[in-house]
């Protein structure tokens, strides 16, 4: 049976075989209300839904402590207002993204007599954009208008934004331990979002924060809980998509959605393929509306050139710190535990130790880049 008999039975609605042009803006707000409600994370964030293709979000940072004693005639002092900051961001959708999905002759007939069918492909249409949209806030790294452009730039998303941004705070930590991880990137948060900040982690490293959890505290119930999904009262949010070893820290509200409310729609039957096919054409954007109070951590692992030494009384050897987090390795510390044994000096400019052998025996060097620390075996031989 073939489109037009389907549509006449009133199984796909009263609608011409081909229909195209945009979505009226009542309907496009509609539809992309329904992407955004197909997926938690978009549902969480702001979402900024606009007639225009470009939108400058507007507003001013109201930061702490700017309350000044009022005189009739003064105006308030300049220390105060500069703590005033411009906030908003400006909202770029003039690249449109599309779906191509098809809808086979065999799948017509076998629900001619569903009047439910468009609506149900429409609601799976709804949800795959809902997914790919959230994917690409996620792993989109550029915003290409080239027409054959990998998947990851077709967008910047919010990561690669954190990444590009210098007013966003970066630390890194070289430490294994989730837990000790997530302290520092809380540690380097602004004091003014750290009461209201949700955590963006990986699966992978939400699962081993579970499972350190669970050993440290005996807790079985740990990995069973949902409401443990926090730390220090701050939600988790966890996606797949995210690297191991990448940590975002902002208030949701904070990571702004755009998306025009100007959908393109094309539906056409297809006799050389017997598929009724459809295509949406959607704007989106990705942005933070307060640079400032976003937390970007990566891992970057404290790595020595050998962590066993041996020297000679009056001998001199070196190690070599080839990474480090904090504040590379000029942040590092590098401590002997038995001068009598052997002493240090370390050179922060090149991340070179020096270990000086002083008597015959054992001891260690410990070395902190304030996130992690190493230790060296050192024996020193007569």
């Amino acid at each position: 049976m073939r489109l037009n008999n389907i549509a006449k039975s009133g199984a796909l609605g009263a609608t011409d075989a081909r229909l195209s042009g945009s979505l009226t803006p009542k309907q496009g707000r509609i539809f992309v209300k329904a992407i955004i409600a197909s997926h938690d994370l978009l549902g969480k964030v702001t979402t900024d839904i606009t007639g225009k293709l470009t939108k400058e979000r507007d507003g001013w940072d109201t930061a702490k402590g700017i309350l000044t004693r009022h005189k009739s005639g003064l105006k308030a002092p300049d220390a105060n207002l500069k703590k005033l900051g411009k906030i908003g961001c400006k909202l770029d959708m003039t690249n449109g993204v599309e779906l191509n999905a098809k809808i086979l002759d065999e799948a017509l007939e076998d629900n001619q007599d569903n009047p439910n069918f468009e609506k149900e492909q429409f609601a799976a249409f709804n949800t795959i954009f809902s997914n790919d949209l959230q994917y690409l806030g996620i792993i989109g790294i550029a915003d290409s208008d080239d027409h054959e452009a990998d998947f990851n730039k077709l967008a910047k998303g919010w990561f690669q934004i954190a990444r590009d941004s210098k007013n966003v705070n970066k630390p890194t930590s070289s430490n294994d331990s989730i837990l000790m991880r997530l302290k520092h990137l809380v540690k380097n948060a602004h004091d003014d979002v750290k009461g209201m900040a949700s955590i963006l982690m990986s699966a992978s490293d939400y699962m081993d924060y579970q499972f350190e959890i669970a050993e440290k505290y005996k807790d079985l119930a740990t990995l069973l809980s949902a409401d443990k999904k926090t730390f220090m009262q701050m939600p988790i949010e966890v996606s797949a998509d995210i690297e191991n070893g990448e940590y975002l820290l902002t208030p949701l509200k904070n990571m702004i959605f755009g998306i025009s409310s100007r959908v393109k729609r094309s539906r056409w039957y297809d006799d050389d393929e017997s598929a009724l096919k459809y295509k949406f054409v959607v704007f989106p954007d990705y942005e933070f509306d307060v640079h400032k109070y976003v937390t970007y951590m990566t891992i970057v692992p404290l790595s020595i050139t050998g962590l066993n030494a041996s020297v000679a009384v009056g001998g001199t050897t070196q190690k070599t710190i080839q990474s480090a987090a904090g504040t590379g390795v000029e942040g590092v510390s590098v401590v002997s535990n038995d001068t009598d044994i052997a002493t240090v000096t370390y050179a922060s400019a090149t991340g070179v130790i020096s270990i000086k052998g002083v008597a015959a025996g054992t001891t260690t060097v410990t070395v902190n880049d304030g996130t992690s620390t190493k230790t060296i075996e050192v024996t020193v031989t007569a």
